[in-house]
């Protein structure tokens, strides 16, 4: 078998064994959103989307996105056999991670009162903000620790502890619901499990470490790899300013702004579409993790026809998926929203029709994100993005005033049309250029 075919092999294999712990993951969060937005009712649902879309935004805005930065460098070093710069990048991410998840947590606490007055418009939900952003302390760290996960091959591990926090975070939430806790019980529900999805998660990490020879990286000297600072904070920078408007865009600045011109029930209905349509995210987010080391390793032995093959390969196993998922969505909206969601929650149906062809659109160039950074070009990802969110934002302004959540959703399409086109341009352009500096080196 050939070196190629066998890290074609080694994908799947990672990728399925993301793909199953995300699925189970899903399974859970769809049953946990079944049963939240029955139990809530339409207003008090779009509520509890509102003040969880707004931490999510102000962790979306000051996280750093370290996993991209970490697994690239980290596994850089590794291959290099250079043991004390991985323990001195693996100190760094965690410094990054969790001071960038502490100024997000006091600029929550900071700014909840005005955000329930002016954007929300419900004055006392500035209690539920300041609950919710406890996630934000406990989550920080997560990010470098998977990206350690990534690196050494541990796809299996992330898939449990994805699976089994999902698991209990729905039963916590469940029985909160029942017990009469309402939207703080939801609430609660979500930081418990964020508490032992940490713990489970560092208890892993500290045991691959010291299984591989890396233990004592917290009294490592960050100092080895000053040299190569500049390098790591440019690359950070871009990818975590890309993944910010990434994530802003397909999950929570609709949200926002929509909350803000359409009120609660708008969200509400919006956020059952978007759930729904999102689907093949389940099976997207598995290959993109996945996917991503393997490109870096290509790239790095300038091996472009294996790197093209690879793309290839797996955009047309990914289509074998998604284009009839998104096909039995489309037919069957209507049935769909009625019997899992309830009859209340029917508007939503022909904007999750416009989202579910807005998903599949932006999911046949999964590829592009990973391709760009392992060809060492996240500039060009970020002008892609900057492009793409200024058009979007356009579109929301202009759409959701007048038409609410259908105005949003014709909005995600717009952008989903525009992303889909400049992605292939600027692939073709970064490729041009990666096989000039082969051919030059």
């Amino acid at each position: 078998m050939s070196d190629s075919n066998k890290t074609q092999k080694k994908l799947f294999k990672n990728a399925y064994w993301l793909f199953g712990g995300k699925s189970a993951s899903g399974i859970f969060t769809a049953i946990q959103t079944v049963i939240v937005a029955r139990m809530l009712g339409v207003s008090d649902y779009g509520l509890l989307t509102l003040v969880i879309a707004y931490i999510s935004v102000l962790n979306m805005f000051f996280d750093l996105k370290v996993w991209e930065t970490a697994t690239k460098y980290i596994g850089t070093y590794l291959e290099q056999g250079e043991t004390d710069k991985t323990r001195s990048m693996i100190k760094l991410s965690y410094i990054l991670d969790i001071g960038s998840g502490i100024i997000a947590f006091i600029i929550a606490i900071l700014s909840a009162k005005l955000i329930s007055t002016y954007i929300i418009h419900t004055p006392d939900a500035y209690v539920l903000i300041w609950i919710f952003s406890i996630s934000l302390f406990i989550d920080t760290a997560n990010s470098t620790s998977d990206a350690i996960l990534r690196v050494f091959d541990r796809f299996k591990n992330i898939a449990f502890i994805n699976s089994f926090q999902k698991l209990f975070r729905l039963l916590v939430v469940v029985g909160l619901l029942f017990a009469g806790f309402g939207i703080k019980g939801v609430l609660y529900g979500f930081i418990l499990a964020s508490f032992i999805g940490f713990i489970i998660r560092m208890w892993i990490v500290v045991k691959t470490l010291k299984d591989n020879h890396l233990e004592g990286w917290l009294s490592a000297d960050i100092g080895l790899i000053k040299n190569q600072w500049k390098g790591i904070l440019w690359f950070l920078g871009n990818t975590s300013f890309i993944a910010t408007l990434k994530t802003g865009n397909e999950r929570y600045l609709g949200v926002m702004i929509l909350g803000y011109f359409a009120g609660k029930d708008a969200v509400a209905y919006y956020k059952i579409a978007s759930t729904v349509a999102s689907l093949a995210n389940k099976v997207v987010d598995p290959l993109y993790e996945a996917i991503y080391p393997e490109l870096v390793k290509f790239t790095s032995s300038n091996a472009i026809k294996d790197f093209k093959k690879m793309i290839k390969s797996t955009t047309k196993s990914l289509a074998l998926i998604i284009v009839p998922l998104t096909a039995i969505i489309i037919i069957f909206a209507e049935p769909i929203v009625r019997l899992i969601f309830g009859t209340e929650y029917v508007p939503a149906t022909n904007a999750l029709r416009i989202l579910a062809v807005a998903v599949l659109i932006v999911r046949f160039t999964f590829w592009l994100n990973p391709a760009l950074l392992a060809m060492g070009r996240p500039g060009l990802r970020t002008i892609l993005g900057l492009i793409t969110t200024a058009f979007y934002l356009i579109l929301m302004f202009i759409l959701v005033p007048p038409y609410s959540y259908f105005g949003a959703a014709f909005a995600f399409l717009g952008y989903a049309l525009l992303r889909s086109g400049l992605a292939l341009k600027f692939f073709n352009d970064a490729l041009k250029a990666e096989k000039k500096r082969i051919k030059e080196s």
